[in-house]
């Protein structure tokens, strides 16, 4: 399969990520991931949205048409992201992360490890934690809390969710760097991206925290989005594989690309 962009060591493909991984034949050190929440199949009165008297919609009705909102950025992932409308019944979603998932951790090294970006949600009254979306079989090494800079989901029925997961799911030889490294500590607190058109995209610290805890020399992103992972595995100067289903955002992330390499610090 042709690369969307290909330079300097960073790799895009544009397509299903279930589709292009099989095709993959190197192995990474890390694969950092925020896949689509699956926003759209929210419902009251335990989801924190607002409640419109909209009446009657079909089950696949994507989540503006519930009255509903984006993961932080005024109503923009009300519509989906474009051909994935981020709207799958509960089961269906569960199964299609599970066999993302596995193929991710037959991209791995020996030493890898998954870090995988997912958010708490209430469903039916009840809690389900990012880790229940995982294959029963990969061992969970650790959840890292991401702590943000406030939430949008006010609802009586619970307490204002301020805070996503990322659960590490790791070969039983991955290692962080050193012990030093270990001192980041499992809050990692980072803002919200803003200047992102992107729906949902996640900050550039938690991709380059992992990286740089890690020293990892490869990493592969799946659901690449805006390109967050490929701009820190640029900016670490390592290798980057990142795919995406949606051209805008395969445009977006080249765009993002071309630009030189950060200095921090």
């Amino acid at each position: 399969m042709k690369p969307y962009y290909d330079e300097g060591g960073i790799t895009l493909y544009c397509g299903r990520c279930e589709e292009v991984l099989p095709m993959l034949t190197e192995k990474f050190r890390l694969v950092f991931t925020s896949p689509p929440y699956n926003l759209g199949n929210t419902v009251h009165p335990y989801s924190g949205f607002p409640n419109k008297k909209l009446g009657h919609y079909p089950n696949g009705a994507k989540l503006s048409a519930r009255g509903g909102h984006g993961k932080w950025s005024g109503g923009s992932l009300a519509n989906g992201y474009g051909a994935h409308d981020d709207a799958m019944p509960h089961e269906e979603y569960v199964a299609w992360q599970q066999a993302v998932l596995r193929l991710c951790w037959g991209a791995l090294d020996d030493s890898g490890a998954i870090y995988y970006n997912h958010k708490p949600r209430i469903m039916n009254g009840v809690l389900v934690p990012p880790a229940a979306y995982l294959p029963p079989e990969l061992p969970v090494r650790q959840e890292v809390i991401w702590a943000r800079a406030g939430g949008i989901n006010f609802s009586p029925a619970f307490y204002l969710p301020t805070h996503e997961r990322i659960v590490i799911v790791a070969k039983p030889d991955f290692r962080l760097k050193s012990k030093g490294a270990s001192g980041a500590g499992d809050v990692w607190q980072f803002t919200q991206e803003h200047g992102n058109s992107h729906p949902a995209p996640f900050p550039l610290g938690l991709p380059t925290a992992a990286i740089e805890t890690t020293g990892c020399k490869s990493i592969l992103d799946p659901f690449a989005g805006s390109g967050t992972t490929l701009r820190a595995a640029k900016d670490a100067q390592i290798r980057g594989v990142g795919i995406e289903l949606e051209e805008q955002w395969c445009e977006y992330t080249a765009r993002r690309l071309e630009q030189g390499v950060l200095a921090f610090g």
